[in-house]
């Protein structure tokens, strides 16, 4: 007998009604449906049963249970949760649930734990980018504190000093890369003619004249990007 509908009849015995008390029609129906359809053939595989019939409009923990896929204890928690709900039926007798109604009712609850789950998940990652931002503020407070102990203390020059200081080294640089040329020339007067000594002293000399303009060049226009808001 398939789960459910064994659940059914399990449910009804557990209320005190043998296999072979009355039951409603429909009922009836619905296990005798269930006695008759599943028929296993030998060497093949099982024929998923075709259930017809009306369904018990009232319904045991247990059978429920076995309807949702839940343990009673379960089932139990939900009803005290007020998930689901039990009724005396109009006949009396203990309390019973619609099984319909509960089925519906279990649907709205799962579906509303999934919208939940989800909104919890987009809070906590917002939360935790706000811890992120936090921490990098904190460190960057961190650094510009530090930045400015170590100014106080004299490891840092102004700007001014630093533009000027670094004036005077390339104005070094130039004077000592311009008297390679005439210092080559002496040497190389031992190997070549003097026509060919000025020849290539004047080359190196107009090739060192072109790279220190190109590196002039840069270092202004590096500054002046540095000094953009």
């Amino acid at each position: 007998m398939p789960e459910v509908l064994r659940s059914f009849a399990g449910g009804y015995v557990g209320h005190g009604l043998g296999t072979g008390g009355d039951l409603p029609a429909a009922e009836k129906e619905v296990l005798l449906v269930a006695g008759k359809a599943k028929k296993t053939t030998t060497g093949k595989a099982e024929k998923p049963v075709v259930m017809s019939g009306a369904v018990p409009e009232w319904s045991s923990t247990t059978a429920i249970s076995k309807l949702l896929g839940k343990t009673v204890r379960r089932i139990q928690q939900l009803t005290q949760e007020g998930v689901l709900e039990t009724e005396v039926p109009p006949g009396g007798g203990a309390r019973k649930y619609r099984t319909c109604e509960t089925v519906q009712r279990y649907i709205a609850h799962v579906e509303q734990k999934a919208q939940e789950t989800g909104e919890n998940s987009r809070a906590a990652e917002l939360n935790l980018k706000k811890l992120q931002a936090e921490v990098d503020l904190k460190e960057s407070q961190g650094q510009l504190h530090r930045l400015k102990t170590a100014i106080a203390e004299g490891k840092y020059i102004s700007a001014d000093q630093a533009t000027e200081e670094l004036a005077e080294f390339l104005a070094t640089f130039k004077k000592f890369a311009l008297n390679i040329p005439p210092r080559m020339a002496g040497t190389m007067s031992s190997y070549a003619d003097a026509v060919t000594v000025r020849a290539m002293e004047k080359t190196m000399r107009k090739e060192l004249e072109a790279l220190l303009a190109a590196f002039s060049d840069g270092a202004v226009a590096e500054q002046a990007e540095d000094g953009e808001p």
